[in-house]
């Protein structure tokens, strides 16, 4: 019994090892502590209204902060793909379409997407300094039947 014991917590051991190296190598890391979200300010949001109005009028390039697939299902009509979890690799096209006087408005989906404030945040750390994020965007904009698009396209 005792030796039955003792492999069983061997195994656990191994387990939370690998389990724990895993994630540490991960490009998609879950934190070991999610830090605390701090609220959005009022300056860095931009009113579903307003993005609405910037999108009509073609004056702000729309950015998906959402995974690919996410995206592909269905996305802001014209909004451009930047996942923040591959940044890296995808913000030179991106990049090319962009002055640092644009206006660009990001979103993701959900009240509680933090993935749009990260990409605003990086953004605005490369000189982007008219940059807002549009809040529980992609659900609000569906609901308020606006234009959308669905493809790897814009």
């Amino acid at each position: 019994m005792r030796r039955t014991i003792q492999r069983a917590l061997v195994i656990v051991l191994a387990g939370a090892v690998l389990g724990l190296a895993a994630n540490a190598v991960s490009p998609r890391r879950i934190p070991y502590l999610t830090p605390r979200k701090a609220a959005s300010r009022a300056e860095d949001t931009v009113a579903l209204q307003q993005a609405q109005e910037l999108w009509a009028s073609g004056s702000a390039f729309f950015l998906d902060a959402r995974e690919p697939a996410d995206y592909a299902a269905g996305h802001i009509a014209g909004a451009l793909s930047l996942p923040i979890e591959e940044f890296n690799d995808r913000f030179a096209p991106v990049e090319r379409m962009l002055t640092p006087d644009a206006t660009i408005i990001i979103y993701c989906d959900g009240l509680d997407c933090d993935l749009s404030e990260r990409l605003m945040v990086r953004l605005r750390e490369l000189g982007y300094h008219n940059v807002r994020h549009l809040v529980n965007g992609w659900s609000a904009w569906r609901r308020a039947e606006l234009a959308t698009h669905t493809g790897e396209l814009p």
